[in-house]
């Protein structure tokens, strides 16, 4: 009867291998019989429990092994790594459903499926009877029960006074006289990387040796879509089942409300319980050898504990070492009180770059910032070849010798501009123009552009005028075809030639870019109303276009220029459009408060230099804040110890506070991006954020509100009161004002200067080829001018 039954088990376990080896060379065509039978072996499977649990698996998910099935037995686990080790990628090894790591060994069931070894070791969780916390992981096992990681980090039991700081820690390692040593002064083991071969500490060990850690980062951790900011980066904590994959930008622990100063920040659990963060957590805050100040340590060196301010002021501050002499952070003091570096001092810190050598704070492979921004500009803004493109190289340069390095270094990894410049560079094609044209128009590409014209890479070019094709097919892309073959050539041939011709002859940049869109916008809406509700364009009539434009608004009125165009070529009959009755200025600025205004952007030094000298041309001169913004230096001249500006034909004499405000602005240091402060373009007294160009009249416009400047009410009350002291063709000259608004602005100062014009012309016929003054206006002072400006 024995033999019978073994024979009987021994059938039995054959059938159940057969079924096993069947199910894996249907579910994985490329797998062999002879090899599915020499993998089951190896995953010691063939018999027992192992292939009992094997084959009910498999014929409850026969497809398992390429599902990644995580609810499994330890068998399926160890067949799956056999089979992918031997090359059959389809095979999907189980992960755990904590961490999502599928490359580690899965002991433990958890109620999700398969849990690797620390996984399950936090899900072990339970009350601590120290500190009363529940669902905390358990650590040790005292007197009073079992307490959790954070009471046995502080418990007297565990803590020592450490040898070296003397603070109360649980000790981390001991010397060979078994005295305790903090995690804080411990220096582990120094291994040599076999990736970049720097000497330190290792953050694993590799098929091939050990890692630093940021080469185990670029290496081992995953670089996956985050789940918060949406980009493709490292991995810093891997998706579970209730919450997606966040990178390490993007993580910095479990944020909740501290409970001592009430903000929400990254925290963990104090010994009572309470959440509180890593700012008030005690302990980690003392008194600063530096600075004074009781702040949270940032490190030791052996002058004392310093904080995060003082730690990067010295060692962004590097000085001769009085000990060896080099250029190093002093970070040690001699008996004498003389500062040396932590080479002479005697400790392991070392804050000297590995490619140039010079002393200072470290950034990523023990390079210094200037080194790692030159390697990264190398990386991002190469070609297909691996050399970067004859246009950028301009950009590479002036970044390369930027004073703060590490503000470039953050606009490189998080500006859209940079991105921009990346893949322009990783394209491989010519960087012209009419590349640009080709890409979405963005404010990120109209800076992309600039920046090119401004370092020399592209040609300049009128960008107001440029951008108007562009946006034309934008706007045409969605309408009729009959009124894309009208609107078309009227934007194309009549617009743009007549805006090209102008902005040759002008002495002054111009923007006529949104009147133009404007004059489309407003045909396209024409024709639109025309298809609804009256005849075809050739068919228009006067009472037509009447009640289209009582209809509208005084947008409407542009239609001028398209009815202009299409009776100039026989399209429609001859219409009318009444001009706009022009109105007297409404908003003006009380005189009293004026002259305040200006005696404070004169005087009053903590306001910011631009916005001073920008409401001071406002307030005197009435200038429009577009002129302001395009002033440049050359339009400033001193000689003869006087100071004048040139607004348009002539130059201005300038009163001295005024002067000193202006020569101040121009030999004041740009404060914008690096690009701004090359030699190259014109010398802008108010620069602006992108690279060659001003200011832009809304953010000229914005900085002065918030100090009383109204830009319109202060440029008509200065205008109104030059206006009642200067003729027309004086102010017309002087300001860049069209004569007939020079002419309109005198008729509501209500002056007459027919006194003024014959006495003028008398003098002339007195002293002819003798100019007047020598050319060179003197705006009027009044008493109130000379007291404020003098």
């Amino acid at each position: 009867m024995t033999k019978a039954r073994d024979r009987q088990r021994a059938e039995q376990r054959q059938a159940a291998l057969d079924r096993v080896i069947t199910a894996l060379t249907a579910s994985l065509p490329g797998l062999g019989r002879a090899e599915a039978v020499q993998a089951v072996s190896e995953a010691q499977a063939a018999r027992g429990i192992p292939l009992r649990d094997l084959d009910q698996h498999l014929a409850d998910h026969p497809q398992a092994l390429i599902s990644g099935e995580a609810h499994c037995p330890p068998v399926a686990i160890r067949l799956a790594k056999i089979l992918h080790a031997a090359g059959h990628t389809a095979v999907v090894r189980p992960a755990c459903t904590d961490c999502g790591r599928s490359n580690l060994d899965l002991p433990r069931l958890g109620p999700n499926g398969r849990l690797c070894i620390n996984c399950s070791a936090r899900s072990s969780k339970g009350t601590c009877d120290r500190c009363g916390r529940t669902d905390t992981r358990l650590a040790a096992r005292r007197a009073e029960g079992l307490i959790c990681y954070s009471c046995y980090r502080v418990d007297p039991d565990v803590v020592e006074e450490c040898v070296a700081c003397g603070q109360l820690s649980m000790p981390v390692t001991r010397r060979p006289d078994n005295a305790p040593l903090c995690a804080s002064c411990w220096t582990g083991p120094q291994h040599t990387c076999v990736s970049c071969g720097t000497l330190g500490p290792a953050k694993s060990n590799g098929p091939d040796g050990p890692l630093c850690a940021s080469c185990h980062h670029q290496q081992q951790k995953p670089v996956r879509e985050c789940g918060r900011c949406g980009q493709a980066r490292r991995i810093a904590r891997r998706a579970t089942g209730s919450r997606p994959d966040i990178c390490e930008d993007c993580y910095n622990g479990p944020t909740n409300t501290c409970s001592t100063c009430g903000k929400v920040r990254p925290c963990h659990r104090g010994t009572d319980g309470a959440w509180i963060c890593r700012t008030c957590r005690p302990g980690l805050t003392q008194e600063c050898c530096r600075c004074g100040r009781t702040r949270r340590i940032h490190t030791r060196w052996p002058i004392g504990p310093v904080c995060s301010t003082c730690y990067t002021i010295v060692l962004d501050a590097p000085a001769t070492c009085a000990g060896c002499g080099r250029h190093q952070p002093l970070i040690g003091i001699t008996e004498d009180g003389t500062r040396i570096c932590g080479t002479c001092a005697g400790t392991a810190f070392d804050y000297t770059c590995r490619t140039c050598g010079l002393g200072g704070r470290t950034y990523a492979d023990a390079q210094c910032a200037r080194c790692v921004l030159t390697a990264r500009l190398q990386q991002l803004l190469s070609g297909p070849d691996g050399r970067i493109p004859t246009p950028l190289q301009p950009l590479r340069d002036a970044l390369a010798l930027a004073k703060r390095p590490c503000s470039i270094l953050h606009w490189l990894k998080h500006s859209p501009n940079a991105a921009l410049f990346t893949s322009l560079a990783a394209s491989g094609e010519p960087i012209t123009h009419q590349r640009l044209d080709q890409r979405p128009p963005s404010r990120h590409l109209h800076y992309v552009r600039h920046t090119l014209v401004h370092l020399g890479a592209l040609a300049e070019r009128n960008e107001e005028l440029e951008r108007i094709p562009a946006w034309l097919d934008t706007v045409l892309a969605d309408r009729p075809t009959g009124h894309v073959q009208l609107v078309r050539p009227y934007a194309h041939w009549h617009l743009l030639r007549r805006a090209r011709r102008r902005a040759s002859q002008r002495r002054r940049p111009a923007e006529p870019g949104s009147f133009l869109r404007t004059r489309v916008l407003v045909a396209l809406e024409f024709l639109a109303w025309l298809d609804e509700h009256g005849p075809d364009l050739g068919g228009l009539r006067q009472d037509g276009l009447d009640r289209w434009l009582d209809a509208g608004n005084t947008r409407t009125y542009a239609i001028r220029y398209f009815l202009s165009w299409t009776t100039g070529r026989g399209l429609t009959g001859k219409l009318t459009v009444p001009s706009i009755p022009r109105q007297q200025p409404s908003q003006l600025m009380d005189e009293d408060g004026r002259w305040q205004l200006l005696k404070r952007c004169l005087t009053d030094s903590t306001m910011a230099l631009d916005t001073r000298a920008a409401g001071a041309l406002i307030l005197l001169f009435g200038l429009h804040a577009s002129h302001v913004r395009h002033l440049t230096a050359t339009q400033l001249v001193h000689r003869d110890g006087n100071s004048y500006l040139t607004v348009d034909r002539h130059p201005i004499l300038l009163p001295p506070r005024l002067a000193r405000l202006l020569h101040q602005l121009a030999e004041a240091p740009h404060t914008r991006a690096a690009l701004t402060r090359t030699n190259r373009g014109e010398p802008w007294l108010f620069p602006g954020l992108v690279p060659g160009r001003p200011t832009s009249q809304t953010g000229l416009s914005s900085k002065l509100l918030p100090h009383g400047i109204d830009t319109r009410p202060a440029r008509n009350a200065a205008l109104v009161a030059l206006a009642g002291d200067l003729p027309a063709p004086v102010l017309a000259s002087t300001l860049g004002l069209h004569p007939n608004t020079a002419v309109r602005w005198a008729g509501f100062a209500k002056t007459s200067w027919a006194d003024y014009l014959a006495a003028r012309a008398h003098d002339m016929q007195r002293h002819p080829g003798k100019d007047v003054q020598g050319g060179i206006p003197r705006l009027p002072s009044s008493r109130n001018t000379q007291d404020n400006c003098h």
